[in-house]
């Protein structure tokens, strides 16, 4: 198990590297191409609604303009743990870039106990837990669950368990 563990790194750095690359050419993207693109969108029926560190809530919809990476983990998940480091060299990476959100979803809805954690590690991530009910077709309830959202509130990539769900759309433009 640990040898599979140390694959799914990799692939994850991998794909967050390639999100990272691709933030400018979504953003220059013509909007006018040779079709359709299926549409992703948030609406109030699968939206999330998160509470932060400080009790506030704020719903998924409301970051729309902004590209949001969400990451559901928990403080006994070990493949979570595991990929903390990453997470944060990425958000290191776009310190200072208001137009990336990073949302540390902790599924044990317990918000005293994550940001201990994040501060024993010394991790400077944002956790948050659920105010509601995810809506299924963002979490299944396996962890880590990792979705990225681009500026229209569009799911652009969606990982879970290491294992890339949907297409990543943003790699074909």
């Amino acid at each position: 198990m640990i040898t599979t563990l140390k694959f799914k790194t990799p692939i994850f750095i991998l794909m967050m590297t390639l999100f990272s690359f691709s933030l400018s050419a979504m953003q220059s993207r013509v909007e006018n191409q040779d079709g359709p693109i299926p549409q992703n969108n948030v609406n109030d029926n699968e939206d999330i609604i998160l509470i932060d560190e400080n009790g506030k809530k704020i719903a998924l919809s409301e970051l729309k303009g902004k590209v949001v990476f969400v990451n559901f983990w928990a403080t006994w998940c070990r493949p979570c743990v595991e990929e903390m480091p990453s997470i944060r060299d990425l958000k290191d990476k776009f310190k200072g870039n208001d137009n990336i959100v990073f949302v540390l979803l902790n599924v044990e809805a317990n918000l005293t106990k994550s940001k201990k954690f994040m501060k024993d590690k010394n991790y400077d991530l944002p956790v948050y837990v659920a105010a509601d009910t995810i809506p299924s077709q963002y979490f299944q309830g396996a962890i880590p669950t990792t979705l990225i959202f681009n500026k229209k509130g569009e799911l652009e990539a969606q990982m879970q368990e290491g294992k890339i769900l949907t297409d990543l759309r943003f790699m074909k433009r």
